[in-house]
């Protein structure tokens, strides 16, 4: 089954924080710090160590239940059946929208998300699933592309080698 959770990290990371956020988190999580670092300085600590402190507690909780969460590319929202409901949803608004007053508008959201229905859902899903298989051929082609160009580089580094030692005799 499919669903939607918003991913919330486990644990907070200090980034551009102020100079004492960072030294108090690296105090609870014991990891050595000078009094005399910059806050540059106390960065780069964090950045070596937040490897050991990153990750998502959905991700722990789908573990725990023998599920392993997988989350779509930044920027690919075509891999997201919900953009397609969305949009859906988006259409009958515009379509029925007579005001373009909120209350209206609110009326016209509720009455397209009644209208959406689980045969909606699965074609949403279906054609997710068509651009994915898309994908993987592209990447596979991609991928033949590559090793048929590589394959010729080498053999043309090769050839000029073999060519630059018959000129040098």
């Amino acid at each position: 089954m499919l669903r939607t959770i918003p991913s919330k990290r486990k644990n907070y990371l200090p980034n551009l924080g102020g100079k004492k956020d960072i030294q108090e988190w690296l105090t609870n999580k014991n990891i050595p710090w000078g009094s005399d670092l910059l806050k540059l300085e106390l960065l780069q600590i964090v950045s070596t160590v937040k490897h050991k402190f990153d990750g998502y507690r959905i991700d722990k909780i789908a573990s725990e239940t023998g599920h392993k969460v997988l989350r779509l590319p930044p920027y690919h929202c075509e891999l997201n059946p919900i953009e397609l409901i969305w949009a859906q949803v988006k259409g009958y608004i515009a379509r029925q929208n007579q005001t373009f007053k909120l209350p209206e508008v609110k009326n016209l959201l509720l009455e397209a998300l009644d209208k959406v229905s689980g045969n909606d859902w699965k074609n949403a899903v279906a054609h997710v699933t068509k651009i994915e298989k898309e994908f993987w051929t592209m990447d596979g082609l991609i991928e033949d592309v590559w090793e048929q160009n590589e394959l010729t580089i080498q053999l043309s580094d090769s050839d000029s080698t073999q060519e630059s030692e018959s000129f040098s005799s």
